[in-house]
């Protein structure tokens, strides 16, 4: 985890202790201090900590401090010296993060309500766990994120605000540590496979603080391998484009997008309304109320399942859509040579005598010579019927846009996109045509 510079100034200034202590203890006045150093090798190593800017060298002369007095009137300043020095190394030197958090349950031992120990916790031990923590450091991250949640307006509290630190700078780290607190639970979460947790945790952390495109990348993965595609596509879009503090590296924001457009794509079926989404998750963490994005799948699934249904009730249909999906197959053109060319449809197959579409037009209104019905779709032209001769005056009660036409004839040509059998002078019940003797039709094979 890289933390950006903020972010970093953030953990780092309320981590410093006095060194009031060491002044104090050399030159006590009035009365002897409470505290007092083995001897003047103590007291030197004490100042060497105190005067030591440098991280490492801090952290070296701990650790010789540490080495040669295990025990020490001034172990609990040794030990706030040690989160401070190991909270500065940490980003950059994984090797001191366990250290970081053995030093810090050392400090929850001596104060359950040690705020700094409890968000050190919070923020590196899901570092250290990764993907496959032990209970045991689990266990630890959950209670000190529930800790830390639950005293954070008392750590927090006016009266506790370090000197140098403005009041504005303290409630950003208020809410900085908050979120990553619930960050943390969400982690744990993940590592329980406790899904709901996880999802209530990270949408916690997002509130809380929505400048965290890390958390939004995050957050994407949990949710798409939870199979949640709305919510972690606003969550990809999110992360590839906040411009904030702690935006994204552009090689990772690229990435992201891409990713988005690629999987929008697929789960919608095509890129409109991705826009939107985008728009939408520039300027907020979380999605809007009623959001949603339509699935492609799903609109697929449910069409085949009203197809089928439709099939089960109405063998004229059945034997349409069979032949409709023949013909725009890809062996379409063979089989409608073999097939279907100069085939009378329906003919009596499977039982059924005619078969049924709405007019959508009629050409020339007052003398037709050809009429499109819809069969498959009531808006959606696919059957023509073309008559050699116009049909009577007396047809035009029946033949009217938006009716329903029954049929039977023989096939003459049909189109794959848009799909559309054409019938020559077909038979149509209830309407008496003029159309020539018919040759033979071929019967449609059984």
């Amino acid at each position: 985890m890289r933390l950006a510079t903020g972010a970093f100034a953030l953990l780092v200034g309320l981590t410093g202790v006095s060194t009031a202590g060491a002044q104090d203890a050399a030159q006590p006045a009035g009365q002897a201090p409470a505290k007092n150093y083995k001897d003047r090798a103590e007291y030197d190593l004490f100042n060497k900590v105190v005067q030591t800017t440098d991280p490492k060298g801090r952290l070296e002369a701990l650790n010789t401090w540490q080495d040669k007095y295990p025990q020490s009137d001034y172990a609990p300043e040794r030990l706030a010296y040690y989160l401070d020095t190991l909270s500065r190394l940490a980003p950059g030197d994984p090797a001191q993060r366990q250290a970081l958090l053995t030093k810090c349950q050392e400090a929850l031992k001596a104060d359950p309500k040690n705020a700094n120990a409890l968000f050190l916790v919070t923020l590196w031990g899901p570092q250290v766990g990764g993907n496959n923590p032990s209970p045991d450091l689990v266990s630890q991250v959950e209670s000190a994120g529930h800790a830390f949640i639950g005293g954070a307006d008392d750590f927090f509290a006016a009266s506790k605000k370090p000197q140098g630190i403005t009041d504005a700078d303290f409630q950003k780290a208020k809410v900085f540590r908050t979120a990553m607190a619930h960050n943390a639970l969400a982690w744990a979460a993940v590592s329980k496979k406790d899904a709901a947790t996880a999802e209530t945790e990270y949408k916690a952390s997002l509130t809380t603080n929505p400048d965290q495109p890390g958390v939004s990348a995050g957050f994407a993965r949990f949710l798409y391998d939870q199979k949640k595609m709305p919510e972690a596509l606003f969550q990809y879009a999110r992360a590839a484009q906040y411009s904030g503090p702690g935006a994204l590296q552009p090689a990772a924001q690229k990435q992201l997008m891409d990713f988005f457009n690629d999987a929008y794509k697929k789960y919608h079926g095509n890129p409109e309304g991705a826009d939107k989404i985008l728009a939408q998750a520039k300027t907020a963490a979380l999605p809007p109320d009623g959001y949603t994005i339509g699935s492609a799948a799903k609109a697929a699934q449910a069409e085949a399942e009203a197809i089928n249904k439709r099939m089960d009730s109405d063998p004229a249909f059945k034997l349409w859509y069979t032949v409709k999906t023949n013909l725009v197959g890809e062996k379409g053109d063979s089989f409608f040579t073999e097939s279907v060319k100069d085939v009378e449809l329906p003919g009596g197959a499977e039982g059924v005598k005619n078969f049924s579409g709405t007019i959508i037009s009629v050409d020339p209104a007052d003398k037709p010579t050809k009429i499109v019905l819809g069969v498959d779709d009531p808006a959606k032209g696919d059957a023509t019927l073309e008559f050699s001769q116009p049909l009577p005056a007396s047809a035009l009660d029946k033949v009217k846009v938006g009716e329903k036409l029954e049929f039977d004839g023989t096939v003459d040509s049909f189109t794959k996109d848009p799909y559309m059998l054409t019938f020559k002078d077909p038979t149509v019940p209830g309407v008496q045509t003029t159309a020539p003797p018919k040759k033979p039709a071929r019967r449609p094979r059984r």
